[in-house]
């Protein structure tokens, strides 16, 4: 009997020490996501530095910008546990970082109603409608120019001008499970960089 007691006293000291680390995961982590977008929206003389110092400060390699749906968030290198959509936006190992002539930044986060659902708001989006990417001390302004589904099997068909520079988005379709919604962005800022 009374090592039933120790057992049961066991169990529940590790599922209390459970419950507070996830506790501690989820509130800290929103008190961080509050202070990043408080930052992010300082005033415009100060905008690049704050973002410089989050991007420092989180070892993130760059942040997503989409002003319409009030999203701000920064992302992760290949390599980093934490680039993952599990935890994040994730960076698709395919991608090619905005300062490559065609490349195509591929990005992906869940929708839904979650405090990871970073997409979730993606499908208010209208063509026409601009991203931002800060990336190596400079932003790059992409224009949506395509928005379609695919089925949710594992794999997605990127439809894009490969003679341009894209930032793909990837998400789940918020009303069919078996869908996901893919949103191709086009390049609009200065090509200079790409120039030699």
């Amino acid at each position: 009997m009374v090592k039933q007691k120790y057992k049961y006293f066991f169990f529940l000291f590790i599922g209390c020490i459970l419950f507070l680390n996830s506790f501690h995961f989820f509130v800290f982590q929103e008190k961080e996501i509050e202070i990043e977008k408080k930052i992010l929206g300082e005033n415009i003389t100060n905008r690049e530095e704050n973002v410089k110092n989050i991007i420092k400060k989180k070892k993130y390699i760059g942040i997503l910008e989409i002003p319409r749906i009030n999203l701000q968030r920064g992302f992760y290198d290949f390599g980093f546990k934490e680039n993952n959509v599990n935890q994040n936006i994730e960076v698709i190992e395919s991608s090619l970082m905005p300062n490559q002539r065609f490349g195509n930044l591929i990005l992906a986060a869940h929708s839904g109603n979650s405090k990871i659902s970073y997409f979730k708001n993606l499908y208010k989006l209208e063509i026409g409608d601009k991203a931002y990417v800060y990336y190596v001390d400079k932003y790059y302004t992409y224009q949506l120019v395509n928005v379609y589904d695919e089925e949710k099997d594992g794999t997605v068909l990127i439809r894009r001008n490969s003679n341009q520079t894209n930032l793909t988005l990837i998400t789940c379709d918020k009303n069919a499970k078996d869908k996901q919604n893919v949103y191709i962005f086009a390049l609009i800022s200065d090509l200079e960089e790409f120039q030699q």
